[in-house]
């Protein structure tokens, strides 16, 4: 079971078996770059005045060097206000471009939290209601789907699957479905894992079915609903729901590792984006605009101050794990809890093929920080990085303990 953040590594293999399959297998170019020789390059945002802060980017430099991170770009908020921001790194190896703050990543599941604000909004109109069975917005379902809940979705206790299994996978695989309503009528043949409201069980599913809804509550595509209701009053101009059809100038380009060193992504990009570009984990974006995300969170300007309780609620049917030092991890309405020490986190990770992010909220505290790289998940450097500089900007925060 996953208690972090991710698109499903099955989910991830699959496509990339399929891309390579139908191109007579991987690539036969060698790595671009070896870790050793990455350069501590780092870039400060234009027209912001800040002061050095020496342990945080000698921390990331080295964070960054140990878990073979090309690009990296952060930024701290401190009550809703920019303290700190810079970008390390590379955005392309192959040309030794510097990663700057303006470089789009694809930030995976950190759009669940973005979801469970849309969704939020719209019960907030009346337009929604959590406890409102799936059925009142979607239609018809499968029997054993009948007691499936909004609320049930948002705090992954449905009872479905991560992702697709291996005939579902297939399926959606084979047709590259163009629609929201017609990855519906794929995902609706999986069977759930158990009853719903039973048992917490992490979601790409659901989350994909709750963009389905807020389309189908308020009249428009979620990708409209979030421009329109969010990116634009916020001003988060860098920020979209990605599509195959893209420019991919203004992206930091995606890389993995592989046991020689770092590879460019070799996916088919129109098909990965296009297969990953749901409520789930569609949106890319930039650290910079993510702050001001967090700033509206902070500011009460979206959602109401109701709709945030809600949200970081902890759910006793939803609790994730329990890990040593005291930590409990709950899961609320499209983000993560858990408090160690004392400390009170809200957060939600992203791992995709070739880009990982975390974003934290300490809200006691006042701190907040983001996390975007270049480089596919595969272990944790990217939380581990975000821990200790919340933690180096607050000493006393602990620097642990989330599972695995």
């Amino acid at each position: 079971m996953r208690f972090t953040h991710c698109t499903s590594l099955l989910l991830t293999a699959a496509i990339a078996a399929s891309f390579l399959s139908a191109c007579g297998g991987g690539s036969t170019q060698a790595p671009i770059v070896h870790p050793s020789s990455l350069a501590a390059v780092s870039q400060a945002p234009p027209a912001i005045v800040q002061p050095a802060n020496p342990a945080v980017d000698t921390f990331v430099h080295a964070m960054m060097k140990e878990g073979e991170i090309p690009g990296l770009s952060l930024a701290v908020l401190e009550n809703g206000k920019l303290l700190y921001s810079k970008a390390y790194g590379y955005a392309n190896l192959a040309n030794a471009s510097p990663a700057t703050p303006e470089h789009k990543f694809q930030i995976g599941s950190i759009t669940k939290s973005f979801t469970a604000v849309a969704v939020m909004l719209l019960v907030e109109e009346g337009k929604i209601k959590l406890d409102d069975p799936i059925s009142a917005y979607i239609g018809p379902v499968p029997a054993s789907w009948t007691p499936i809940t909004v609320r049930h979705l948002l705090n992954h206790t449905s009872g479905l699957r991560e992702d697709p299994d291996e005939a579902g996978m297939r399926r959606l695989l084979d047709r590259f479905p163009d629609t929201d309503a017609q990855y519906l009528e794929l995902v609706k043949t999986i069977p759930l894992l158990g009853a719903p409201g039973q048992a917490y069980s992490y979601s790409n599913i659901g989350f994909n079915i709750l963009g389905f809804i807020i389309g189908k509550a308020s009249g428009k595509s979620y990708g409209e609903f979030f421009q329109e209701r969010i990116f634009s009053p916020l001003k988060m101009g860098s920020t979209r729901i990605m599509h195959r059809d893209d420019s991919l100038a203004t992206m930091a380009t995606g890389y993995i590792r592989t046991g020689a060193g770092i590879e460019p992504d070799t996916m088919d990009k129109q098909k990965s984006r296009h297969l990953l570009s749901r409520a789930a984990s569609g949106i890319e974006s930039t650290a910079l605009d993510l702050a001001k995300f967090d700033a509206a969170l902070h500011d009460g300007v979206l959602p109401s101050q109701a709709s945030r309780t809600e949200m970081w609620t902890n759910s006793s049917v939803a609790q994730a794990a329990s890990v040593p030092g005291g930590a409990s991890v709950y899961y609320g309405l499209g983000w993560f809890l858990s408090t160690v020490d004392g400390y009170r986190k809200v957060y939600h990770s992203g791992g995709m093929p070739a880009y990982s992010s975390d974003f934290i909220r300490y809200p006691r505290e006042g701190i907040s920080v983001i996390v975007l790289t270049n480089q596919g998940y595969t272990r944790k450097e990217h939380q581990l990085i975000s821990r200790k500089v919340a933690q180096l900007f607050r000493p006393g925060l602990p620097y642990c303990c989330d599972p695995k």
